[in-house]
């Protein structure tokens, strides 16, 4: 009777000797499997340190890099080997992965940049890289204005040059990029006085 009492005591503690080991084996490769994932697997990727405007040159961007793992989408995104040459092909958001499809070797399409004044207050959506309609109020008799019109349905923010505190009475200034076709109608607002001002797209 106490050798079989021996017997299985010594059964049980190998038993658990075991279960120890396999328990330890697991969690060794468990950490291995989460090191090479967000350690070894994980690469660094290029993102801008603001928004950039599309046709903007990249080599005036100033770049920060962060780590990730892509997996099968890691060729998709610039890496932080070298800065990148050519053109914003459309906007780069500011803190964001750039999509290698977001980059253009030639100046993208052809844009008229005009500075816009406008005594309206501008919205929380008018910011670099924002796609804005413009319109306008032309200038009546007597100091009033007709209805607004939208002249030009999609222009992008270049840069907001100033603007003013809410129930300010100066003028808000935004540099747009515009088709160089619709680039007369908008001088033409801004010739005879008429209000303009802007919509963000949406």
């Amino acid at each position: 009777m106490a050798t079989n009492t021996l017997g299985n005591q010594v059964k049980l503690g190998s038993n658990q000797s075991l279960t120890r080991v396999t328990g330890v084996i697991v969690a060794l490769a468990l950490i291995v499997v989460v090191a090479k994932f967000f350690i070894f697997d994980q690469q660094r990727y290029l993102v801008p340190s603001r928004t950039v405007a599309p046709g903007e040159p990249l080599d005036r961007v100033d770049w920060d890099t962060v780590s990730a793992n892509l997996g099968n989408l890691a060729g998709h995104y610039l890496p932080a080997l070298n800065p990148p040459h050519g053109y914003a092909a459309q906007t780069l958001a500011s803190g964001q992965l750039v999509p290698k499809a977001s980059v253009a070797r030639l100046q993208p399409g052809s844009f008229a940049r005009l500075v816009i004044s406008t005594k309206t207050q501008l919205g929380l959506g008018i910011r670099t890289g924002a796609k804005v309609a413009i319109w306008a109020s032309e200038k009546l008799q007597n100091n009033q204005f007709d209805a607004p019109k939208r002249i030009v349905a999609n222009a992008v923010v270049a840069r907001v040059l100033k603007q003013q505190i809410m129930f300010s009475s100066g003028s808000q200034q935004v540099e747009l990029m515009i088709s160089p076709i619709q680039t007369p109608i908008v001088l033409s607002a801004m010739a005879s006085d008429s209000a303009i001002f802007l919509v963000a797209g949406q």
